[in-house]
Parts: structure tokens; sequence; C-alpha cells
């Protein structure tokens, strides 16, 4: 049996989950693309006992507020797929849950691509990841230029790579149903490959628009492609932010930094032993640690 499957099985995620019960659990989703498997997902969830709270409730626990009860569980969103709202959103309201969704200010509305949708229309599957990765590592604006020509090639070939976003109703139909939402900056740009200007524009423009549409203040924001950096983290702190969600495949402390949160990685198709896995928080430890291997003693984040 695998090791997922062994920490996944039901006894051993059991045990793992009651040994960490008073750790809560933040967990980083992005689409809802099987609605079946993410419905016996959050089955899964009420029957190992988890309850989900708000942004709020976790930024109060972490300022010196009521500590989270135990078995908390922040379920999140982020990038604004519409799968989100139109298949997440029912089944989350059927079973009296609350989540957060971490918007791109530029999207809602719009038909705009993600610019790695583009990178995935136009270069073969064998090169995706290399090709993913290496436009996370060059600066900001030769990565747009590249995915702009991207697209322009595209579109002589006939294919035009339209986004699949939220709308204005889309997002107070998610309000209305007691859920919350972030900011994940304006377009989702690899923040600490930014100069320091873009950085904070790209916080305070997503940060004014998600405030004016949604008519409630704004103070939670999670990193996109879960890269941290400085002139976005001084901005946020000026905007009067209170919490930051990483994406970095951990437990949450339960008096850890609020600008430093962390979320554990889960798609909304995994099978349950994988969930099961995660959640305990066995899968996480078990990942670090062949990381450490790996690179000789330091972790990467998931993203």
């Amino acid at each position: 049996m695998s090791v997922v499957g062994v920490l996944g099985s039901r006894p051993v995620a059991a045990v793992l989950g009651a040994l960490t019960c008073r750790r809560p659990r933040a967990v980083a989703y992005h689409t809802v693309d099987d609605g079946a498997a993410f419905a016996a997902q959050l089955d899964s969830f009420v029957a190992a006992g988890y309850r989900t709270v708000t942004a709020e409730q976790v930024a109060a626990s972490l300022h010196g507020g009521m500590p989270l009860p135990a078995r908390s569980l922040w379920i999140t969103f982020d990038d604004g797929d519409v799968s989100v709202v139109r298949t997440g959103l029912p089944l989350l309201q059927a079973r009296g849950m609350v989540a957060t969704a971490f918007l791109c200010g530029a999207w809602i509305g719009s038909t705009e691509a993600p610019w790695w949708q583009i990178v995935e229309a136009a270069v073969a599957p064998e090169d995706l990841v290399r090709t993913r990765l290496a436009l996370k590592a060059v600066p900001d604006a030769q990565r747009r230029a590249t995915v702009a020509e991207m697209a322009a090639r595209l579109l002589v070939e006939g294919t035009q790579v339209v986004g699949n976003q939220w709308t204005v109703d889309d997002l107070h139909a998610w309000l209305d149903a007691g859920n919350d939402i972030g900011n994940h900056s304006w377009d989702h740009p690899c923040l600490d490959r930014c100069d320091d200007d873009e950085q904070r524009r790209q916080v305070e423009a997503a940060h004014e628009r998600l405030s004016a549409l949604s008519g409630r203040v704004i103070d939670t924001f999670a990193w996109p492609n879960g890269d941290p950096s400085p002139a976005a983290t001084a901005a946020l702190r000026a905007l009067g932010y209170r919490l930051v969600a990483e994406c970095d495949h951990r437990l949450m402390a339960t008096e850890g930094d609020p600008f430093a949160v962390s979320r554990l990685r889960l798609d909304a198709s995994a099978a349950l032993p994988r969930t099961r896995a995660i959640l305990s928080g066995g899968h996480s430890t078990v990942f670090h640690l062949q990381q450490r291997i790996r690179r000789g003693g330091s972790t990467g984040d998931v993203t």
C-alpha cells in the first residue's frame, strides 16, 4: 500500500486527526470541477467532526481573540474560478458550511483568461511544467510579454482562450450565503518577480475594487503563486490587513503569525484516502520530510 493509502486509511487518519485536533486546518482549493468528489470530501469532513470557520474568526483568534474550537476547518478557494460558486457553493450551503474565496480584482465580470491557461493552450503537455516554472522565475514584464506572444499566436491559429470568471452577481450570491472574500492581487502575477511599485499597485487596486463591489471591509489576502514579497507585505500592513494566507502545505499554528497563515493544498477531485491523509496532517509531515531529504535540509512551498 502507498504512503497516502496508509495515512489516508480511516483508522490512521482518525488517530492522527485526534492527536492534532487543536490545530486548525486551512485548506486551499482552486476549482470545483468534480462536484461529486467535492461533495464526498465535505461529507468526510463532517463525519470527522470538523466545523467550518470564517476568515474573520481565524483573524480574530490569531490577534488574541477567542481561540478557535477543536477541529476547526477554514475552507478557502484561490483565483475565482466560476466552478467554485456555480458548483461548490450549493454543496457548501447544503451542509451549512462557509468558506473564503480569494479573488483577483481585474477578473471579476471579465472573460480574461489567467496566464497559465494561455500557457496550457499554447504549449505541448510534455513541456508544460517546465515552461510554467520558467515563466514564474523571470521578471514580471518578461512573463507578460511571453504570454502575450503565446495568446497572439493562438489567435492566428484560430484559438482564443476565454476565462471562466465570477460575475458581480456571483460575488453577491457568495456573500449572501454567509461566505467571505479576500484579496488575491489585481491579476495574479508572481509578486516576487514584480518591482516594488507594481507590488503595491497589485495589492491596492484589487483592494479598492473588491471593497467597492462587496461593500465590505477587505482585510484578508492570499499570495498568488504562494510567493511572499516585501513591498506587497508593506502595502497590506498599510491598508490594515489582519490576515495573510500562504500555501505551504502545513497545519495552521494556533498562535502563529497572522501574516503567514499555513494552508494545506487539496484538489476538489481528490479521492477520499488522499483527502483524509492531507486533512489529518500526516501527508504534510511526510511531504516536508521528503523535501528536506531532497534539498539537504530546506523545504519548499506547494503552489
